[in-house]
């Protein structure tokens, strides 16, 4: 499991099992999942618990890490290239919280946070539109996973053009690989830059 606080759901599979000798384990990353750096860092820690668990099978999880940590680097060259293109330094987003990590990756300075539509209290709101306002925000990032339109007040207060990007794979249409999810997230970034 990723640990993450929506995952409330895995208590009830792991007893919908009803295997004594299931082992469940948590992997855990910092930053966000959609970036290169946390997906190789992510199978890793995948590989090492199996290989763990399924000695015998070592070396069918190291090849298959390695070919799909080689397609993580291929990727990231490719965005990088397609981000070098396009002026995303340009971009100053509040952000939601689950894709700062991913703003900042993609090369944004952000100059706020939010996490959740409930944390956006009135007064919260009045701070990050003082703050945007001072910082010249020109981007809202909102998260599809946590409240997909949660920003959508800050982007009017601030006459911000506004984004929502996936946090992990699955999240919208054609986004059910991180390949895609991640070609997603980018395509939307550059829209943003007007590319």
């Amino acid at each position: 499991v990723h640990g993450f606080p929506g995952e409330t759901y895995v208590t009830g599979m792991v007893a919908a099992a009803n295997n004594p000798g299931l082992k469940v384990v948590t992997i855990s990353i910092d930053g966000s999942w959609m970036t290169p750096e946390a997906q190789i860092t992510a199978t890793e820690k995948v590989v090492a618990t199996l290989s763990e668990a399924d000695p015998e099978n070592k070396g069918t999880y190291e090849k298959r890490a390695a070919d799909y940590k080689d397609r993580v680097r291929a990727k990231e060259n490719e965005l990088r290239s397609r981000l070098s293109k396009a002026d995303v330094t340009s971009l100053k987003p509040i952000s939601s919280g689950f894709q700062a990590p991913f703003a900042a990756w993609a090369g944004m300075k952000v100059v706020g946070t939010y996490m959740t539509p409930e944390s956006l209290t009135p007064q919260a709101v009045k701070a990050l539109v003082d703050k945007g306002r001072a910082a010249g925000v020109n981007l809202i990032i909102d998260n599809v996973h946590s409240g997909r339109d949660a920003g959508k007040g800050l982007a009017e207060g601030l006459g911000a053009k506004r984004i929502v990007l996936v946090y992990f794979p699955g999240g919208l249409d054609n986004t059910e690989t991180w390949e895609k999810a991640i070609d997603y997230n980018i395509d939307q970034i550059l829209k943003a830059a007007g590319k």
